[in-house]
């Protein structure tokens, strides 16, 4: 039987900076009005943002479903699946 994935956060955990997360953490931004989540792709922040700090960069992440300003990152790992 093949099982899901799920994500698996790393409790009690930020790098500070977004720059300083390993590139083997996944990323989940998670919409705080609405509850969606995605994977987020520090790849895809502009230039001038990709050394700052989390704080500075969640009150900018937009809800592609609601549309609310209300993200946050979260950081872990998946687990499960085969």
């Amino acid at each position: 039987m093949v099982g899901a994935q799920r994500f698996q956060e790393i409790k009690d955990w930020s790098p500070g900076y977004i720059n300083v997360a390993p590139d083997h953490v996944t990323i989940m931004a998670e919409c705080q009005a609405c509850g969606e989540q995605r994977e987020f792709d520090r790849k895809a922040l502009p230039r001038g943002m990709q050394q700052h700090l989390i704080s500075e960069i969640e009150p900018h992440l937009k809800c592609a479903t609601c549309g609310a300003k209300a993200g946050k990152l979260r950081f872990g790992y998946y687990v499960g699946g085969n």
